[in-house]
């Protein structure tokens, strides 16, 4: 398969179904969010907008402020009214009509609730722990974009047009937060509206599990180029719902580790030319109850679109499925950011 950059999605995504990394990653194609991950993206739209009005409070001004959200809009506040619960309120509801009002899903008024009950649990832990205006923001939704430096890092491939794509893998993705907590000292933390799983094992995820968890150690990494000036990164991730936050340090030898597990990564989806379902006659509840490309048919035929690819696989090979069943107009190694 083509491969030119890692997300942690991505990397988790391979692991769950290597077709279902396929149809989305090679060829382009996008499912639709499931309505619980999309109350998720509510109260992670509330984090981030806390998170980038405290860093904008830290500037300096006290009244007359406004950050311009890529969703919400603008939001005007000032030092007093940040710290309130109407202006959490606020947020929350404009969260909430901004990725309800187009969306597949229907929504009740209970899905409000359970958004109020998880945002306000994530700002009240621990007397406001993990509220971002109680913390020294650095950034609030990084994005990043690192090429890998390493000699097994390089890629050449040949498109089906005949345009030869060449360059070095790369890392991408957005953090949540980043906070300095002490001198040469920053924390990451990672909002889990979800349960606390590997949803390719069904494990739990465990303090023991997390400290090789690809999504940790790829932030680990990340945060190590975006902010060379600190020496020390706390990882916390923050499971609201399902056992609160796990924080572990990481240190040079994780960064090395991180390397080496991509570059296993890395390989083995670039040699898989013909990449299996989770489920060989799609029985498996991930595929007839989770996965879009299972319960949505290939436009124009009477079968399901992962089925569809995996006929052509099957007949034509891999170069063949990449130039028919590409989806017009995507490009291999764009990432668009959630949110």
């Amino acid at each position: 398969m083509i491969v030119t950059y890692v997300r942690s999605s991505s990397y988790n995504n391979y692991d769950y179904c290597q077709m279902q990394y396929f149809i989305t990653y090679a060829l382009g194609h996008q499912s639709t969010s499931g309505k619980k991950a999309q109350l998720g993206t509510i109260v992670h739209k509330v984090m981030e907008c806390l998170g980038s009005c405290k860093k904008k409070l830290q500037e300096g001004q006290k009244t007359g402020i406004s950050v311009t959200d890529d969703g919400i809009g603008v939001i005007e506040f000032s030092e007093r009214k940040l710290y309130t619960k109407k202006f959490v309120k606020d947020l929350l509801d404009r969260s909430y009509e901004y990725y309800t009002k187009d969306c597949v899903h229907n929504y009740t008024g209970a899905d409000m609730k359970f958004c109020k009950k998880l945002v306000d649990d994530a700002l009240e832990y621990n007397d406001g722990q993990f509220d971002p205006r109680n913390r020294n923001v650095v950034a609030s939704e990084p994005q990043f974009d690192i090429p890998i430096e390493e000699e097994w890092a390089k890629y050449k491939y040949k498109m089906p047009n005949g345009e030869v794509v060449e360059g070095q893998l790369a890392i991408k993705g957005t953090i949540d937060l980043v906070t300095q907590v002490d001198d040469g000292v920053i924390e990451v933390v990672d909002w889990k509206t979800g349960r606390r799983l590997n949803w390719a094992t069904g494990e739990e995820k465990t303090y023991e599990k997390l400290l090789d968890d690809p999504q940790l150690l790829l932030y680990n990494y990340a945060v190590s180029k975006l902010f060379p000036e600190y020496k020390q990164a706390i990882m916390t991730i923050y499971f609201i719902r399902d056992g609160g936050p796990f924080s572990m340090c990481f240190d040079k030898s994780d960064q090395d580790k991180f390397l080496g597990m991509l570059e296993k990564r890395f390989k083995q989806i670039k040699h898989n030319e013909f990449p299996k379902p989770i489920s060989q006659k799609r029985s498996h509840f991930k595929c007839t109850k989770l996965c879009h490309f299972y319960k949505n048919n290939w436009p124009g035929t009477n079968i399901s679109m992962c089925e569809h690819v995996e006929e052509h696989l099957k007949a034509f090979g891999h170069d063949d499925t990449v130039k028919r069943c590409t989806r017009d107009g995507f490009e291999i190694g764009y990432y668009e950011a959630p949110g």
